[in-house]
């Protein structure tokens, strides 16, 4: 049983939960605990994460192309896959992506950081500034000299 930072209790399997090198490391170390406390993931993403490695505990997720070849995970990915990380919000996405470098899970770190290169992917630097509410903190000299760059 894990338990989030927000006190959700989750339960896994051992061989799922092998699928983070985190877990398995805990697991070898304390076989008897049977409650491991995640303090940096809140519960629901903990569930999305859990949900991921019960999912691959008996197969290999394919691996993702970098860069990606097209803004469509369907080029690159299973449609589970495509499914499980579109059905989360922007924010939910990048909570994803730190739980997964927490737990040390490689493949749904991928695939989080697949998703927000996918949103990013052809857009102009004002585009993404818009998708992710980011503040243009470039001087109107580096925006010049940015412009005068580009090809």
């Amino acid at each position: 049983t894990l338990t989030s930072s927000d006190n959700v209790k989750v339960t896994i399997d051992s061989k799922s939960a092998e699928r983070s090198s985190l877990l398995k490391g805990l697991l070898q170390d304390y076989s008897e605990d049977n409650d491991i406390p995640m303090p940096d993931i809140k519960g629901d993403i903990l569930k999305k994460s859990v949900e991921f490695m019960i999912h691959y505990k008996d197969s290999e997720p394919r691996e993702i192309p970098r860069p990606l070849p097209s803004p469509n995970l369907l080029d690159v990915t299973e449609d589970w896959d495509v499914n499980f990380i579109s059905g989360v919000d922007l924010d939910s996405v990048f909570d994803i992506i730190n739980a997964a470098n927490y737990l040390d899970l490689k493949s749904l770190l991928d695939l989080a950081c697949a998703r927000i290169a996918s949103i990013m992917k052809g857009k102009s630097a004002e585009e993404i500034r818009s998708v992710f509410n980011l503040e243009n903190d470039l001087t109107e000299d580096e925006v010049k000299e940015f412009e005068e760059y580009q090809i």
